[in-house]
């Protein structure tokens, strides 16, 4: 998915909005459902190697080997066990006791190929697995606050050491959506510009993303044969969660007599 230079500047941009807001959830997920885990989507480990260095024990999955490539290069004396592979269809040789679909990654699948991925994912859990899943609900598209179809500046960051002259990122986005079938189209437009206002690097890259509604979610999981246990608005346990949040993170638990071992 991630390649070019939407892989190297990823971990840019997002360092620039400070620090991820959803990792205090992931670790009481963690502290929740003990055993090995599996981060789904990790990217360049963003979320994932922070948890490693807190003595969570934890894998990460990604359909990236640049984003692969990248997390390995920040592990340092980490040394991740990392797999190289879809959400729809990988096949690590584990079971966990709790899987994480954190930072909106879940938003690549359609509606159409949600039961298959979430039955997929039931069958490499415990009985009794945790599931941690945050996606968001485009609001700003949806209320016609961004303009369809315009080139927007999105995100711009600084590359390299303060101090001295640095080259600038910038990525430019315009989208097209389809309020009634929840989808979203992002075009991306990423360079590089130098302090003399000489274009580097560029890139372009394509999104099709689907947003789901709290009690959608919740049906999906439920029909999957997952309990919801909690369903968070924008990052905070203690605001109930409804169909104005922006950030929905739900936290489920599967049930006791599915799972891996209850199909062994």
């Amino acid at each position: 998915m991630y390649k070019d230079l939407e892989a190297s500047l990823h971990d840019l941009f997002w360092s620039s909005e400070g620090a991820p807001s959803e990792q205090p959830l992931i670790k009481d997920f963690l502290q929740t459902y003990s055993g090995s885990a599996l981060e789904l989507g990790c990217g360049s480990g963003r979320l994932l190697l922070p948890l490693l260095e807190d003595g969570y024990l934890v894998e990460g999955l990604d359909n990236s080997e640049e984003m692969l490539e990248l997390c390995r290069a920040s592990a340092g004396d980490s040394d991740p066990v990392l797999h190289h592979a879809s959400m729809a269809n990988f096949q690590t040789g584990s079971i966990y006791g709790a899987m994480m679909i954190p930072a909106f990654t879940l938003q690549f699948i359609s509606p159409e190929e949600l039961p298959s991925v979430l039955a997929h994912i039931k069958s490499h859990l415990h009985p009794g697995g945790g599931l941690y899943i945050t996606t968001f609900i485009p609001w700003a598209e949806i209320t016609g606050e961004l303009e369809e179809g315009k080139w927007l500046l999105d995100h711009e960051a600084k590359i390299g050491e303060a101090g001295v002259a640095r080259d600038t990122a910038k990525c430019h986005t315009k989208f097209s959506i389809k309020r009634l079938s929840q989808q979203l189209t992002r075009n991306h437009r990423y360079k590089v510009v130098s302090p003399q206002g000489k274009v580097l690097q560029t890139s372009e890259s394509t999104h099709q993303l689907s947003w789901y509604w709290p009690r959608e979610m919740e049906g999906y999981l439920q029909a999957a044969g997952f309990s919801v246990q909690q369903t968070i608005g924008d990052f905070d346990p203690e605001v109930p969660c409804d169909e104005n949040s922006q950030v929905i993170t739900v936290i489920a638990k599967l049930d006791d007599e599915e799972g891996a071992e209850a199909l062994a």
